[in-house]
């Protein structure tokens, strides 16, 4: 019995003890209790490194602001991101086709002002051109035509007549061949109606009983030219005229001489033609006209019985419009 005590024993002793599970901690504590004195006699052994490591490591004033901006400029980047990274729908992803779109095409208005910029050149270049071939070309078929009998004018008359006289020393029954000339300048006030001055004078010559008589006389005065019809462009002029002048008639072999004087008036019909204003002026108003004139001449009596003159001619009247 002892000896199987004994053997027992000695098992017991070599069997292994198992170890608490609070031992594995214990023996971490019981490290970190033998290195502690030791670190601390390290930083009191070197204090002057231990402040230079911890102020190398501590983060300055100025660089917590400039993070914490950092920090916020991160963010918002980060959420711009997100937004421009968000999934679009099929239209936006599919690809495009290479037809231009309704926005994509030109417009009249583009078109018509590119053809604008692409002529403006021409324009400023051949200004000269334009000028002078603007009354070259053909009128439009539904362009009015100008008024001709438009503006300031200047013309006037040859003609020829017969004169009947009447003086107090002479016998002057038979008719005067007359032969003379106006002159007047005016302004058309209305497009039927003109006013100028007008004035003239001519020469006529008779025979009574063998003896040669001559006349002369002249004027000037005020004339109104109407045109009744301007609608219709028909170039027909009515003209009246007053004014003061005198004439005399002198007979071979009598050095003294017989006349009369006074008020004088006038009226004449007239046609014109413009043979060249179509070619020569087919945009503007105004020309050259010519044409047959139908006119009377007369210085009245004062009284009966009195000194007169009434002469009756036929003229070839010209006549230049300026236009307005």
């Amino acid at each position: 019995m002892v000896h199987a005590r004994g053997v027992h024993d000695r098992g017991s002793a070599r069997r292994r003890r198992p170890r608490a599970p609070h031992d594995v901690g214990s023996g971490w504590l019981r490290g970190l209790g033998l290195a502690a004195p030791f670190a601390l006699s390290l930083a009191a052994a070197d204090p002057a490194r231990a402040s230079a490591r911890a102020s190398a490591h501590a983060p300055e004033p100025g660089d917590v602001e400039t993070d914490a901006r950092e920090t916020t400029d991160v963010d918002t980047e980060t959420r711009e991101d997100a937004v421009d990274d968000a999934p679009t729908t099929d239209t936006e992803t599919a690809p495009r086709s290479n037809a231009p779109t309704v926005d994509d095409a030109p417009t009249l208005g583009d078109a018509a002002h590119d053809d604008d910029a692409a002529h403006d050149g021409d324009d400023t270049t051949n200004d000269d051109d334009a000028t002078d071939d603007a009354d070259t070309d053909p009128p439009a078929p539904d362009a009015p035509r100008p008024p001709r009998i438009d503006g300031v004018y200047v013309g006037g008359t040859l003609f020829g007549g017969l004169g009947l006289v009447r003086v107090n020393d002479f016998a002057t029954d038979g008719p005067f061949a007359a032969l003379g000339g106006t002159a007047g300048v005016g302004q058309m006030v209305f497009p039927w109606l003109g006013l100028g001055l007008h004035g003239g004078g001519g020469a006529a010559v008779r025979s009574e009983q063998g003896a040669r008589q001559k006349l002369g006389q002249g004027y000037l005065g005020v004339q109104f030219k109407f045109v009744p019809l301007p609608v219709r462009r028909v170039p027909l002029t009515l003209l009246a005229s007053f004014g003061f002048g005198g004439g005399a008639v002198r007979q071979a072999g009598i050095a003294k001489r017989s006349g009369y004087g006074g008020a004088q008036f006038g009226a004449a019909v007239r046609y014109e033609l413009f043979p060249w204003a179509a070619k020569r002026k087919p945009f503007r108003a105004g020309g050259l006209a010519l044409g047959p004139e139908l006119g009377w001449i007369g210085f009245t009596p004062a009284a009966t019985g009195r000194p007169m003159s009434n002469v009756f001619y036929l003229a070839i009247a010209t006549t230049y419009y300026f236009g307005s």
